[in-house]
């Protein structure tokens, strides 16, 4: 790839918090990382844990980022995003929805971009393509935040407010984060990325028929040299313990890994699942 290939770093933090940087500019998907109880999420109400947060960006010595992209607004992917953004800098990107949780924590419009399906976003040597999806099989909470969200609340006050992929160019190389484990048919068709952050959450309780469709219509799509795959892990743990898989309540993570595993050496292209906090040159075989 060359040295441009060989400057870009990325860092998972769990569920679909991936950073990005080339060392001049730094991109952030989703930043959560308060990671609240299932007790508390189930029965009360739930807000940014900041202890939570500075720590886990300061395992790997975080300062600063130049934009955060929201994928949805379920809060296991925007509740923290104003805090970040608040602490690092950066502009919040994402829905209307994100909008409001953006506001609902007092970021000024000056700070946030509303994004659609096809925008186009340069930040630095890299390019963000925004493409609209569905929200895996099973959404709880679909629907629109329609006003400023001021937490503590409910957990489903987070409604989903639409779902976004993130294609990511630079000039050391190509990647899509594919953060819920859904696909809308040919959506990706032709794009040929060098590596894939690809959403299982829900993936191992779906039909054989689905598993295979989203793999034709995702990965096959896309031909990546790697696949990472994200949102397995059971974010009603601190990051503190580790990343383990979501309980059997919820999902069936062997399931999904077994048929990774399995059409990984069918097509050749290696698998392989990140550690919190690590530190990995995606475009560097």
């Amino acid at each position: 790839m060359g040295s441009s290939g060989a400057s870009v770093e990325a860092v998972f933090f769990g569920t679909t918090t991936v950073y990005l940087s080339d060392g001049t500019s730094g991109i952030l998907i989703d930043g959560f990382l308060s990671r609240p109880s299932l007790l508390r999420v189930a029965f009360g109400r739930i807000a940014p844990d900041l202890a939570r947060i500075t720590g886990a960006l300061a395992r790997v010595g975080l300062t600063r980022i130049d934009a955060l992209f929201v994928a949805h607004s379920h809060y296991d992917h925007v509740m923290d995003a104003p805090e970040v953004v608040k602490l690092l800098g950066g502009r919040l990107f994402g829905s209307e929805s994100t909008l409001n949780v953006g506001r609902g924590a007092g970021l000024g419009e000056q700070s946030m971009t509303r994004i659609a399906d096809g925008d186009e976003y340069r930040v630095g040597a890299f390019t963000v393509r925004v493409l609209a999806g569905d929200h895996s099989p099973g959404n709880r909470f679909p629907g629109v935040i329609e006003e400023p969200l001021v937490p503590p609340v409910r957990a489903s006050r987070y409604r989903d407010g639409g779902c976004f992929s993130f294609l990511i160019t630079h000039p050391g190389g190509s990647l899509l984060i594919h953060p819920s484990a859904n696909y809308v048919p040919h959506r990706f068709d032709g794009l040929d990325v060098d590596v894939l952050y690809l959403a299982i959450g829900a993936l191992g309780v779906q039909p054989q028929q689905f598993q295979s469709d989203y793999w034709r219509h995702v990965v096959d799509a896309t031909r990546p040299g790697l696949i990472v795959p994200i949102h397995w892990d059971d974010f009603f743990i601190s990051l503190d313990r580790g990343l383990r898989p979501l309980p059997r309540l919820f999902d069936r993570v062997a399931v999904a890994r077994a048929f990774l595993d399995r059409r990984s050496r069918e097509s050749g292209i290696a698998v392989r699942f990140p550690e919190p906090f690590e530190v990995v040159r995606p475009f560097v075989r």
